[in-house]
């Protein structure tokens, strides 16, 4: 490549004009020069601006030979073996091009990264030797899309991820790592054969620790806009919860519907069930002409007589449904948060399950 001649001729904000004479030997080793390659252009300060090739011209000259015109966008300058993004710190004009080297392409994407701050689970595309890590801080604490198509691969790349994060060897580490996956398609329970795996026959969650909107969420038909179910529910919860209070009276008239305390939903349901099917009383009684029911009192329908049975249906249908043991069964109507803390494993540094029992809170 020594006797090619490559030499700036135009410098933009976003674009750095090049023209080669000999774009064939203009190349490190046997490397080709493609759209995405990498070149490196050096000033009379010791700076050497790193720009990434958009596109390739063919210019004539009037003798019939041919020069080469590369348009490159600039990343940033190379200074004392660091990479500072910005093409703004280049001395004009520039002195040499040149393709860059693996090794420069490397502090690209490595010299600003702490070892103890990042992880690699990735290289870059074109040019599968040089690692591209990330610090692990910021790449865990931003929301991350991973889109694509059905069968495109979105969950074996978010399992390649984890696992790269939770165990990885070598240079890049990302120690003290917690994840929590939630697998509702049961996709990743075989890529993490060493994790803590809970799963709704182990799980026990107190459903009365959920908020007043929460409770709605989940037991309410909310699209419905139904007041009469809602205050049914809310007068039913909170009686439970009075009903199931050992303390004094004061105390258990501040009770309301987002007060953490113990109820039972069955309470709630046959609640529901006598408002839905409830005959008051008008006080008046059957005449003697009713043989069948002279001197009887005359009953009449409840205010919300049969307006709630879809509202009974619907929960009722959650309170049998087995696949919400772990949230609506026996045990979770009077298990503790702390115990719900306790029961759930968690794997030690050196790899040991155990569970959060003895802890204090």
């Amino acid at each position: 490549m020594s006797n090619v001649k490559a030499e700036v001729v135009a410098v933009f904000p976003n674009k750095v004009k090049i023209v080669v004479d000999d774009l064939e030997n203009f190349r490190i080793a046997e490397e080709s020069l493609r759209v995405g390659s990498y070149l490196k252009i050096a000033d009379n300060e010791n700076a050497v601006l790193v720009a990434i090739i958009e596109n390739f011209q063919i210019q004539a000259r009037d003798d019939g030979s041919q020069d080469y015109v590369i348009e490159a966008f600039p990343l940033g300058v190379l200074r004392d073996q660091k990479f500072e993004r910005g093409g703004d710190a280049l001395a004009i004009p520039p002195k040499t091009v040149q393709p860059a080297t693996i090794d420069d392409i490397r502090l690209i994407y490595g010299s600003w990264l702490p070892v103890k701050d990042c992880f690699c689970f990735s290289r870059l595309a074109t040019n599968k030797e040089v690692e591209v890590p990330v610090d692990g801080n910021k790449f865990f604490n931003k929301h991350i899309a991973v889109v694509g198509s059905t069968g495109s691969g979105k969950s074996h790349t978010v399992a390649k991820i984890v696992q790269k994060a939770v165990g990885a060897k070598g240079d890049y580490t990302l120690n003290n790592s917690h994840v929590i996956i939630f697998d509702i398609h049961s996709e990743y329970h075989a890529a993490f054969p060493e994790a803590n795996f809970i799963d709704s026959a182990s799980l026990v969650l107190p459903y009365w620790m959920l908020s007043g909107e929460e409770l709605e969420e989940f037991f309410l038909d909310t699209e419905a806009n139904d007041h009469n179910q809602r205050n049914v529910f809310k007068d039913a919860v909170i009686q439970s919860r009075k009903a199931h209070f050992k303390g004094g009276d004061e105390d258990k008239n501040r009770i309301h519907l987002d007060t953490p305390l113990q109820f039972d939903i069955r309470d709630v349901l046959d609640h529901a069930n006598y408002r839905n099917t409830e005959m008051v009383d008008t006080g008046d009684v059957y005449a003697s002409s009713n043989k069948e029911k002279a001197g009887q009192p005359k009953l009449t329908q409840g205010s919300l007589y049969g307006r709630l049975t879809n509202f009974v249906n619907r929960l009722e249908s959650k309170i049998n449904d087995r696949r919400l043991d772990f949230f609506l069964g026996e045990k979770s109507k009077t298990i503790s948060f702390e115990e719900t803390l306790r029961s759930i494993p968690f794997r030690t540094h050196e790899g040991d399950i155990r569970s959060w029992r003895g802890a204090v809170f």
